[in-house]
């Protein structure tokens, strides 16, 4: 084989091996990105996925409700510092106001995937549908990371 088509395989290897951040999902001024989770132990009950949500209209609008296959309920926790203790609680309505964003990550504004029906594993991708008052529903494809990840993969 030719060194050049050599060099040419082995740099398409390469990059089929780089991982590509999904398109973002939109539903009307609502864009939905980087949606991701970590994995879990397989008896867990409980998992953790993450995103960023940003309003481009001039509307606000807000999240009424998320569900996912993988989980018996799904809901937006927030992690909260109380004194030495850090502490999850539920978050309520997450509004997103015109030109804002709202980025859930580790350590802050999350959504709690309770009831799993299985443990998360590396490399599964499951749906999340998220439901906006007046953007609508729309479905957010989710890839499953290391346990312990700090943001996708």
């Amino acid at each position: 084989m030719k060194p050049h088509r050599v060099a040419g395989i082995a740099a398409l290897a390469l990059l089929a091996s780089v991982p590509v951040a999904a398109d973002p999902i939109r539903a009307g001024d609502i864009v939905v990105e980087q949606a991701w989770a970590r994995a879990t132990a397989p008896a867990a009950k409980t998992g953790a996925a993450y995103l960023t949500i940003r309003n481009a209209g001039t509307q606000p609008d807000r999240i009424a409700s998320m569900a996912a296959p993988v989980a018996g309920h799904v809901m937006a926790h927030q992690t909260k510092q109380e004194g030495d203790v850090l502490r999850m609680h539920e978050a309520g309505p997450l509004a997103l106001p015109p030109g804002g964003a709202l980025d859930m990550k580790p350590g802050g504004t999350h959504v709690m995937l309770m009831d799993l029906k299985g443990g998360l594993k590396p490399g599964q991708e499951f749906p999340l549908t998220v439901t906006f008052e007046k953007a609508g529903a729309v479905q957010v494809p989710v890839k499953v990371g290391k346990p312990g990840a700090m943001g996708p993969e």
